[in-house]
């Protein structure tokens, strides 16, 4: 048992210990109190917890009204920032959404045109999209430059089969006029065309082709007629086969004279070998000449140089073309036709020059400027960056000049035939083209009074002739063209203290026309 337990005796029931009812009495009131003082206090709690809420919202509040009052505030001034003084007509500073969706959309043709269509839709799709921008990606350029390099041949092709052709309607007139002076019958008269027109593919000259056929058809038939053109294919065949004989035997004799002449020449004395070199020189020049004779021969004997064979150039002739060409229908009107024929050459010729010299040029010269230029904002080295600079200059002034002589060919044309030419130089090409070209001038030394008269000259140029253009596309990017010049005009005339922008415009203070 513990040892508190002995001092307290024995529990007994009924006796009270008035310590422990003193504190009973004393804790009693408090345990019955503690209740009501812990609701009290979750109730101050629970309102400092909303309290705090409420102001944490208000706070937040207040930060999105400041942050939606500083988006408004940049906006505006956004809006209301001033025109820059230099403008450059390229993609990364236009902001004009109708421009840039018509240049995706002219990049989305391209895209297109070129797997499911022919070269002339491809070649006016890059018109398009470089006369709004004229900067391509390097797989564009590349494009470009196959699908001019394929219609120049397209055209050369074509040039040679119409020659053919040409050739062929000649030789078949021949014969059909020669049959019928002779009064042939009409089944005679187009056996001979027919038969003309085959000889001259096969290497004869249209005249004579045209005279053997319609004597072969008169004196021995239709038949002898149709057989001309395989007895000729046999004795050419046996022609060049003589002559290449010939040339092997000359050839041989030769090549045995050289080898005796060699062996007399180890034989003999100096002297010898004096007199032995010249015999082997003129046995080498006698060698040349009967080369020479006998590949003359065998040309006079083989394709003549105005048949159709020659004036294909090798490009097979359709069976078509030579049929149109002897056509019964077409031959009492040769004349006329040979003259279209003519006139369509002369056609080809001229693409073919405008594709590789003028009009392609130009966009070349301006994309490699423009190329150039840009180059030039981003080196760092001094001498890459003076480089660059006349690079693009250089560029830009041939691309200017080939415009120029474009120009100048049209008019001369209008005044001859006292008609509007068709291939006109479209006018927003050359503004693009003047405006890049008087940025460039505008950072080099001294150069900012040649911008300015560049790009004023080039805007009393648009004002007098945009009144003339038909086309709503057109006339509506040399107004825009227009805006940009004559925001540099005006800028760069501030920039080098000028009061004369108004006149240099050729605008007199009159009303602002843009």
């Amino acid at each position: 048992m513990a040892s508190g337990a002995t001092g307290r005796g024995p529990w007994r029931p009924g006796e009270a210990n008035e310590a422990a009812a003193a504190a009973a009495a004393a804790f009693l009131p408090r345990l019955l109190q503690q209740p009501a003082h812990a609701a009290a206090d979750f109730q101050r709690h629970q309102q400092a917890h909303e309290q705090l809420q409420h102001l944490q919202q208000q706070q937040l509040q207040q930060l999105q009204q400041q942050q939606l009052h500083m988006l408004q505030q940049q906006q505006q001034r956004q809006q209301q920032q001033p025109r820059p003084k230099t403008v450059a007509w390229q993609p990364s500073s236009s902001t004009d959404d109708e421009l840039n969706a018509a240049y995706y959309e002219a990049q989305a043709k391209i895209e297109v045109t070129a797997h499911c269509r022919p070269k002339e839709e491809i070649f006016q799709a890059f018109k398009e999209a470089i006369r709004m921008r004229p900067v391509l990606s390097p797989k564009h350029r590349e494009l470009l430059a196959n699908t001019v390099k394929g219609l120049v041949t397209d055209r050369q092709v074509s040039y040679h089969m119409v020659s053919a052709m040409g050739a062929a309607m000649k030789a078949a007139a021949a014969a059909w006029s020669a049959a019928g002076e002779k009064g042939a019958a009409a089944a005679v008269q187009q056996a001979a065309a027919a038969a003309a027109a085959a000889l001259t593919a096969a290497g004869v000259s249209p005249q004579e082709a045209g005279q053997l056929a319609a004597d072969t058809a008169l004196t021995r038939g239709v038949g002898a007629a149709r057989n001309l053109v395989l007895q000729h294919k046999v004795q050419q065949q046996r022609q060049q086969n003589a002559a290449a004989a010939a040339a092997a035997l000359e050839r041989a004799q030769a090549a045995a004279a050289a080898a005796a002449a060699a062996a007399d020449r180890e034989d003999s004395s100096s002297g010898g070998t004096d007199e032995s070199s010249g015999d082997l020189f003129s046995s080498s020049g006698a060698d040349s000449s009967s080369s020479s004779s006998s590949s003359s021969s065998s040309s006079s004997s083989g394709i003549a140089p105005d048949s159709a064979a020659a004036l294909s150039r090798g490009v097979p002739i359709p069976q078509q073309l030579m049929e149109a060409a002897a056509a019964e229908e077409l031959l009492p009107f040769a004349a006329y036709f040979l003259k279209r024929i003519e006139f369509f050459l002369k056609q080809l010729i001229k693409e073919v020059q405008d594709l590789s010299r003028k009009e392609a040029k130009v966009f070349y010269l301006q994309l490699d400027a423009d190329v150039a230029r840009y180059a030039a904002q981003i080196a760092t080295d001094a001498e890459e960056v003076k480089e660059f600079r006349k690079m693009s200059l250089e560029l830009y002034r041939s691309a200017l000049s080939l415009l120029q002589q474009k120009q100048k060919e049209i008019k001369e044309k209008e005044q001859q035939s006292s008609a509007e030419a068709e291939d006109q130089v479209p006018l927003s090409l050359k503004m693009g083209l003047v405006l890049n070209y008087a940025v460039l001038l505008h950072d080099e030394p001294n150069g900012v009074e040649q911008a300015i008269d560049a790009l004023a000259a080039q805007f009393r140029e648009a004002v007098e002739n945009v009144v003339h253009i038909s086309d709503t596309e057109e006339s509506r990017r040399v107004v825009m063209v227009m805006s940009l010049l004559r925001g540099n005009v005006e800028a760069w005339c501030e920039e080098a203290n000028r009061k004369d922008a108004t006149k240099l415009l050729g605008l007199d203070g009159s009303a602002a026309l843009l």
